[in-house]
């Protein structure tokens, strides 16, 4: 099986390791991996997929959009400039769209999951729904919502209660990055039933819960997902596990 990877990063790595009996082939504005099962390609995929790629056949196609800043343009061309192509280029593969819970961020101090509609609360946010309804069109795309990525070089929950970056009150939506690659392995292995999913701890809290100087209620959502949320599944089901 050969799978094209669209952003190759740090999940990127990790699934190529988990799954080293597939063939990867990454697109990555600069860098290289040491995994004898993956091809990188340096190239800046915003401005174009390069001829070498779109060439070849692809089982599955993975897009992690990148963004080189926190501009409306910069999340235009990170999310949307190569919709068109990757399914243009690629009709046969299937694809995994990797989103993100900002799309709820227009909620507050309630519960969401799937069924409920986006709302974001900006030009940014908009754009990655403008993202997820694109990419829905195709009944074999599936769109992977995450929450607060958590790997083991980076957690920003910790980051949070240490420097205090805040102190209104909110609820943690964060997901380690090793349930990530789980679930994208068992989509590669054997699909799952629904196209939208949110990817997000089974068990909620609040930055409340650890240190009593965030106060009020929520000021965002706790994001939940009713398509999956097995604990079994997960390898870190609450963030008290890791802080």
């Amino acid at each position: 099986m050969k799978i094209l990877v669209i952003g190759y990063g740090e999940l990127a790595e990790e699934l190529a390791k988990v799954r080293s009996d597939l063939d990867f082939v990454g697109i990555k504005r600069s860098g290289y991996s040491e995994l004898t099962n993956v091809n990188i390609v340096n190239c800046d995929y915003s401005l174009g997929l390069p001829e070498q790629v779109t060439k070849d056949n692809y089982d599955w196609v993975i897009f992690f959009p990148k963004t080189s800043g926190k501009s409306v343009d910069d999340y235009k061309n990170g999310y949307l400039s190569q919709m068109s192509a990757i399914n243009d280029h690629f009709p046969s593969a299937q694809k995994i769209f990797i989103s993100s819970t900002r799309v709820y961020s227009g909620y507050s101090n309630i519960v969401v999951n799937e069924n409920s509609r986006p709302k974001p609360s900006d030009e940014q946010g908009k754009i990655i729904e403008q993202y997820e309804n694109e990419a829905l069109e195709h009944s074999q795309n599936y769109v992977m919502r995450l929450g607060g990525l958590i790997t083991y070089k980076s957690n920003f929950v910790k980051l949070v209660l240490e420097k205090k970056l805040f102190l209104n009150n909110k609820y943690i939506n964060g997901i380690f990055i090793s349930d990530v690659v789980s679930l994208i392995a068992k989509i590669l292995h054997e699909g799952i039933s629904h196209q939208l999913v949110n990817v997000i701890m089974p068990k909620y809290m609040k930055y409340s819960d650890f240190d009593s100087a965030f106060k009020g209620e929520p000021v965002n959502a706790a994001v939940k997902s009713i398509h999956y949320n097995d604990a079994s599944k997960f390898k870190i089901k609450s963030i008290e596990e890791i802080i």
